[in-house]
């Protein structure tokens, strides 16, 4: 039997240089990985030396997130198609022998949790403007807008809310009866859970009654939080953790059953998963209400950078002034800014006059004849720039590069997940740019 030697495979030379020509490479040149990842420190192995060696350093764990965010896949997808793709390999610094196969497939969301408990935005934000900076044109000029990337959670009422909070306390009561060896608790779980059943069965569910099952589930919460308090095991962090947040859910519903149901609750919990993410009313009439991180965002030539992110609801136009430091901050100039007409506020306006920053809002009082045209032709542009590029890159984020609806579990990795899906939408931005001139250099030589 005659065996053929695959000459790509056997010159790492020519393998480097037939990666560089893949899609997966020219998004490759376009990232400064090794920049990002002095940013990094490195994990407690790397610097003993105790342990099995890693598959992934630093640098391939952020290649792994830039991965996951081009592919729109899930984290086990990616560490199979790690394993049978020689460039995603490359992609992440490594290269695996035939009989060699990676079985871990959370490493994903193991190097996302470390890298998002080190993160930093502005200094990582800063090397890729550094770096990006070549191929940007008119950075002068720049564009501010905000959005909410949604976390994927149940949309929360405030009956599922209390039903949830009652079951997950049930099911501590029970663990802890039975390590202290007794017999499971005689509460109504099963007439509750059939009454909460009913209710959501119901297609109209008026004020009335859905004030009825709010008081019934508080008065059964409390009945089991009482039963678990008096049992003498202890739980464990994560659980006591959920306790807590559970505990503060009775408070905030039983103002709102008891007190004044239309004042509004501070800190509201939507989530006993993700406790951290809070109500963002957006005002769209299709979508009112978003649940998830909001982003004032700042862009430049068509690359955006995160300026604040917070999962507590704000005023974008209270950021205006911060758009603009930001923008100085990495590029040096800022002689145009455009933005949403929420941000032309009195304080902003007189901002940007005394700045010499030419805006896109509507000017206030007269006008000068000869400068009515000028302005009104400037704005426009601006307007249209804003309008079309600035919000479409929201869309374009969020249907290609899996920021639809974030799928993390905690604060940390959600934030980590939106900084690598911008990251990923403006290296692919970047990248083209990158081959549009090496093919200019080619024909002029």
């Amino acid at each position: 039997m005659t065996y053929y030697t695959n000459i790509l495979f056997s010159h790492k030379e020519l393998l480097d240089e037939k990666f560089l020509q893949t899609d997966l490479g020219e998004l490759y040149q376009s990232i400064p990985f090794d920049e990002l990842a002095k940013q990094i420190p490195l994990p407690a192995y790397s610097i003993s030396g105790k342990g099995r060696k890693p598959w992934f350093d630093v640098k391939g764990g952020i290649a792994l997130q830039v991965l996951k965010s081009y592919l729109q896949t899930s984290d086990a997808m990616v560490i199979e198609r790690v394993n049978t793709d020689w460039s995603m390999q490359l992609f992440c610094g490594i290269s695996l022998k035939p009989s060699e196969r990676i079985l871990d497939l959370d490493l994903p969301s193991k190097w996302r949790g470390y890298i998002g408990k080190h993160l930093n935005i502005d200094t990582m934000q800063e090397s890729l403007a550094h770096f990006w900076k070549p191929y940007m044109e008119e950075t002068n000029i720049g564009m501010q807008d905000a959005t909410c990337y949604e976390s994927r959670i149940a949309y929360p009422t405030d009956i599922k809310l209390l039903w949830k909070s009652c079951e997950q306390v049930y099911q501590m009561l029970q663990e802890v009866r039975k390590k202290n060896g007794l017999r499971k608790s005689r509460s109504k779980f099963g007439k509750r859970k059939a009454e909460y059943i009913g209710f959501q069965k119901m297609r109209k569910k008026s004020k009335g009654k859905e004030r009825t099952m709010r008081k019934k589930l508080l008065k059964f919460l409390l009945r089991l939080l009482t039963l678990l308090e008096q049992q003498p095991s202890a739980l464990s962090l994560k659980k006591a953790g959920k306790l807590s947040t559970i505990i503060k859910v009775y408070e905030q519903q039983h103002h709102r059953a008891y007190g004044n149901p239309d004042e509004p609750i501070k800190d509201r919990i939507v989530s006993l998963s993700k406790p951290y993410i809070r109500p963002i009313i957006r005002g769209k009439e299709v979508k009112p209400v978003e649940f998830g991180a909001k982003v004032n965002k700042l862009q430049i030539d068509g690359i955006s950078f995160i300026e604040h992110i917070s999962f507590d609801a704000f005023n974008e136009c209270t950021h205006y002034k911060e758009g603009i430091y930001l923008q100085r901050k990495l590029f040096g100039k800022c002689s145009h800014q455009s933005a949403d007409a929420i941000y032309a506020t009195n304080e902003n306006r007189s901002y940007a006059t005394g700045q010499g920053i030419y805006t896109n809002f509507v000017p206030k009082g007269r006008q000068k004849v000869h400068e009515m045209e000028q302005t009104k032709l400037l704005r426009k542009e601006l307007d249209k720039e804003r309008g079309t590029v600035l919000e479409g890159s929201f869309g374009n984020e969020k249907n290609h590069y899996h920021l639809q609806k974030i799928n993390a579990r905690n604060k940390h990795t959600e934030i980590c997940w939106i900084f690598f899906g911008i990251l990923t939408a403006n290296a692919s931005i970047i990248a083209q740019r990158i081959q549009s001139q090496k093919q200019q250099l080619a024909r002029a030589a």
